[in-house]
């Protein structure tokens, strides 16, 4: 993934996705806020061809994974979900 800001809260969300989770690489603005097309060019290839671009793949997979794991039949995620429904009910 390519992180790429262009409003709002995108720019949070590209520290978060880069600099904290690690599962994407920055597009580098120019002065003015723009990106270039070389830098476009540049960042691809990065991600498809540079030991850095295999490292968030692996770290995106193994995430796609963890997720995976925590939404299946007795995960974490879904063992949270039902606690939540029953604390609902009692009320």
């Amino acid at each position: 993934m390519l992180a790429w800001p262009l409003y709002a809260e995108q720019r949070l969300n590209r520290v978060l996705i880069v600099e904290e989770m690690k599962i994407a690489l920055p597009m580098v603005e120019s002065e003015t806020g723009f990106v270039s097309s070389t830098e476009v060019e540049k960042r691809v290839k990065e991600l498809m061809g540079s030991k850095e671009g295999d490292s968030v793949r692996e770290r995106t997979l193994a995430m796609k994974h963890a997720a995976k794991v925590a939404t299946s039949e007795g995960g974490s995620t879904r063992i949270a979900l039902a606690k939540l429904v029953e604390s609902w009910k009692q009320k």
